[in-house]
């Protein structure tokens, strides 16, 4: 570790550290990240469709801007872990893999940037990468310069091999130095996630609020529907937890979407999507674009589901468990009527194998009109009736299947 990074960490302990303030992410980012899908794909002889290099960042980028999901909102695209050359170059600096990256970090970001699109990239609070690739430890100032110069718009910043002091020091003191090079950059962190389950202790969420645009909290997806099961059970459990933390600026990340990967039935697609957009979780795909049915991309592309997702309140649904193993997921956001009856989705979530009915009244759910609300099924996009407060809303879920109704008010 450099002399002034270790300097900077003693300050960070006697509270002198000034906040997060970069402006960004007022929004749950949306876009496109390598991980879920790729992972460390780096044999391009061996498997050139399935290839983490430059040609699949450009495609990305326009399939982002050819096919509409610009305009819904995707913006990011995000190179996760392996992107760099095995060793740093004799200057100290990161150096992107030159056979897999022949024009470099910063033409790729040029390229992106010239569509009205974002770039992102990957590293390490550790010396080393979880895949074992230079990590920043010891260059955090190189490092969040040159990301700067590289035209970086969003960096994920990953916890593997530290232990629970140097998470709850560096996270801090790298995104500080993000800060300082003056140019905004999502500030993605891993950190709650290394506490709770590397080292087994508590996160302090009001910290890492305060510090970090977007953390992780829970295990990576991984393309099935158990796992999107488990994250969302995770998230239900963890509401009372998390929801105070989260808003514009400061996220809690559910993970990536696993659409474009054949792993969901549209029913499953349905509740993948459906929570995310409820929690407002980013939304961020990890897949061969190429691979997205039509199904999927109907829903990537529904700008009423988007508009819960995207929504400036930023309010974290909010549980509730009815019979028959269905849960109730409650969102208030806008458009408000007269600036005070919110508008409600909710979303009816059945994770089992069999269809489950249930029913609900709206005003036992926070909306407050005494006049009625007029109900949309989002997924159709169509109004299917009118209702006051007292009015029940019965319905049956089909197995792993969500029925989703926004309220808005009259």
């Amino acid at each position: 570790m450099c002399k002034l990074e270790s300097l900077f960490i003693l300050l960070l302990l006697f509270g002198k550290a000034s906040l997060l303030n970069n402006g960004v992410a007022r929004k749950p980012p949306m876009g496109w990240m390598s991980w879920g899908y790729y992972l460390c794909s780096v044999d391009c002889e061996k498997y050139p469709r399935k290839c983490l290099n430059e040609k699949l960042l450009l495609s990305v980028a326009d399939m982002f801007y050819n096919r509409g999901y610009q305009e819904a909102g995707y913006e990011y695209i995000v190179i996760d872990d392996c992107w760099s050359e095995k060793r740093r170059s004799v200057n100290g600096r990161l150096v992107p893999d030159r056979k897999r990256f022949p024009k470099g970090m910063e033409a790729i970001a040029e390229y992106i940037h010239a569509r009205g699109l974002k770039f992102g990239i990957y590293t390490n609070i550790a010396d080393i990468t979880c895949m074992h690739y230079p990590g920043s430890k010891g260059h955090f100032i190189e490092d969040a310069k040159m990301f700067a110069e590289w035209g970086v718009d969003y960096i994920k910043v990953d916890g593997c091999f530290v232990g629970e002091a140097y998470l709850n020091t560096a996270y801090i003191g790298f995104g500080q130095h993000l800060n300082n090079t003056g140019r905004p950059m999502v500030y993605s962190c891993s950190w709650p996630y290394y506490i709770e389950f590397i080292h087994k202790k508590t996160p302090d969420y009001a910290t890492i609020s305060r510090h970090c645009n977007m953390w992780r909290n829970y295990h990576d997806v991984v393309t099935s529907w158990d796992s999107i099961k488990d994250i969302i059970r995770h998230y239900q459990s963890s509401y009372n937890q998390l929801s105070p933390y989260h808003g514009p600026g400061h996220w809690n990340d559910m993970d990536m979407l696993i659409f474009g990967t054949d792993s969901l039935t549209e029913s499953q697609s349905r509740v993948h999507i459906a929570v995310y957009a409820m929690m407002s979780s980013p939304l961020l795909l990890s897949c061969d674009m190429e691979k997205i049915t039509e199904y999927e991309r109907e829903l990537l592309l529904n700008l009423e589901l988007l508009a819960i997702a995207q929504d400036p309140l930023g309010i974290m649904a909010k549980p509730f468990e009815l019979d028959n193993s269905i849960t109730l997921w409650v969102k208030p956001h806008l458009p408000r009527k007269g600036n005070r009856y919110h508008s409600v989705s909710f979303a009816l979530v059945n994770l089992e194998d069999r269809s489950s009915s249930a029913s609900f009244i709206p005003g036992l759910y926070g909306l407050n009109s005494t006049e009625e609300y007029t109900v949309m099924d989002v997924f159709t996009k169509i109004f299917i009736r009118n209702v006051t407060l007292n009015d029940p809303i019965s319905v049956t879920v089909p197995s792993e299947d969500v029925i989703l109704y926004t309220l808005f008010p009259l």
